[in-house]
């Protein structure tokens, strides 16, 4: 594949690493990898027979011709190290994702603040169910096929587009869809206006772009041909519109028009009214490609989401609803507890682990609006992933804050406090939503058993 031979990763257990990783084994290429600890995807990755481990080892490295790391890894990692003091070939993740994109026919891109894992998902479910040569690069695991990754064959890419570190511009997609562009990632983009200048890039880049009607109206897109842009959402100038929308339990109708022509009625198997727009930007996709409408209508209406999007792992020993999401940003987590807030009648109880310092303190205002509809609410402390409280403020000071210009916020220092606290103070009446983008998912598996 390329060239290359062996090809090892490090940070392997990353989701988009491992995606990658199990994409080039399938190609036939000897693959190994490393990461900084043992997780459930090193343990699958083994299952499958790479050579996945935790901690470093040299000797591995050196019989690889590539090495491809993650921007988490910093420059003193052991194995980074040797590789380049052995002049054995380094490659950061966004490079590589770039070279495999390549090896398809058509990329489609996803790109986007919110929702990029469940609209590549759901293109994904859609492709598969089609039969249809594509790989498939998803930030999360598909429930419908348990994996992170799909390969059937090199007609089309499929692959999300993450603006963190500008990632996304390594890409030169076919089809590339911007879903939104609320601020994000202050740690790459010190401004607002920067961040909307790499989507503009992002768009100039793109052969079509499918682009959300909030995104629309925010940036500057003159540079951009006109003709290749198509737009979507609920309002009358949009290209792809939903209308005639209906909320069942949290779960949405509508039907879809192109240019006022009816495309089909979709009813969703996934929860929220944000999931609207999502499968409308997945049903332009869908259009643009020539796919058979029917057939996607049933596709769509078939799909059953993402691990950790609005996952319900069961009920407290008191019988309430526990649901486990990924939701990190104040947007996410607004349109997560409206849906909640639609299912309910009971309280809602919400324990939050924020994610990185840098973010929790540039949107700090914003956090604090996004919580609004909660009865009861837990902040742990920061999931600082690549970062230290230097760069940022922790779920201690958030905590503080909201206290400070309201009330309700209860600051709890671990997993067990949290579950100590929610199982006494719920009932079968409530639902507990589990919020965040790193390990806190462990929480919904604990108030659950």
């Amino acid at each position: 594949m390329f060239g290359f031979n062996r090809i090892h990763f490090i940070g392997i257990g990353g989701i988009s690493m491992s995606a990658l990783a199990m994409l080039t084994s399938e190609a036939g290429v000897w693959v190994s990898g490393s990461d900084r600890c043992d997780s459930d995807i090193l343990q699958k990755l083994k299952g499958y027979g790479i050579n996945a481990y935790v901690g470093s080892n040299n000797s591995v490295v050196s019989c690889s011709d590539l090495v491809v790391y993650t921007s988490a890894v910093g420059g003193d990692d052991a194995e980074l190290k040797f590789a380049r003091a052995n002049k054995i070939r380094c490659m950061e993740r966004k490079a590589y994702l770039a070279l495999m994109a390549k090896t398809c026919k058509s990329v489609i891109a996803v790109a986007g603040s919110h929702g990029k894992t469940s609209v590549s998902a759901m293109l994904c479910h859609i492709f598969d169910k089609m039969a249809l040569p594509f790989k498939g690069h998803v930030g999360g695991i598909i429930k419908s096929v348990g994996e992170n990754y799909i390969d059937t064959g090199n007609d089309y890419f499929i692959t999300e587009a993450c603006e963190y570190g500008r990632s996304f511009l390594s890409l030169e997609p076919d089809i590339g869809v911007i879903l939104n562009c609320d601020y994000d990632h202050p740690d790459t983009y010190p401004t607002k206006e920067s961040m909307y200048e790499a989507f503009v890039k992002f768009a100039e880049q793109s052969k079509i772009v499918v682009i959300g009607e909030e995104a629309f109206d925010v940036l500057d897109l003159r540079s951009v041909d006109r003709d290749k842009v198509y737009t979507f959402g609920f309002g009358e100038e949009a290209h792809y519109r939903a209308v005639n929308i209906q909320n069942v339990a949290g779960k949405f109708e509508f039907d879809a028009l192109c240019d006022g022509k009816h495309l089909g009625k979709f009813s969703l198997n996934i929860y929220g009214r944000h999931n609207v727009l999502n499968a409308l930007a997945v049903i332009a996709v869908c259009h643009l490609n020539w796919l058979d409408m029917a057939e996607t209508v049933h596709c769509v209406c078939d799909f059953d989401g993402v691990d950790r999007r609005f996952t319900d792992c069961g009920r407290t020993q008191g019988g309430a609803r526990v649901i486990v999401d990924y939701a990190h940003h104040p947007k996410e987590i607004s349109a997560t507890i409206d849906t909640i807030r639609l299912m309910t009648k009971g309280k809602i109880i919400a324990v939050f682990e924020p994610h990185t310092y840098s973010r929790t303190k540039a949107l700090l205002e914003e956090f604090a609006d996004s919580f609004y509809w909660v009865d009861d609410l837990i902040i742990l402390p920061t999931y600082g992933a690549r970062e230290s409280q230097d760069d940022g403020l922790g779920g201690d000071g958030l905590a503080r804050y909201i206290n400070k210009h309201g009330e309700g916020a209860l600051y709890l220092q671990d997993y067990e406090s949290a579950c100590d606290y929610v199982q006494n103070n719920s009932t079968s009446r409530d639902v507990v939503i589990v919020l965040g983008a790193g390990s806190v998912n462990i929480l919904g598996k604990m108030l659950t058993q």
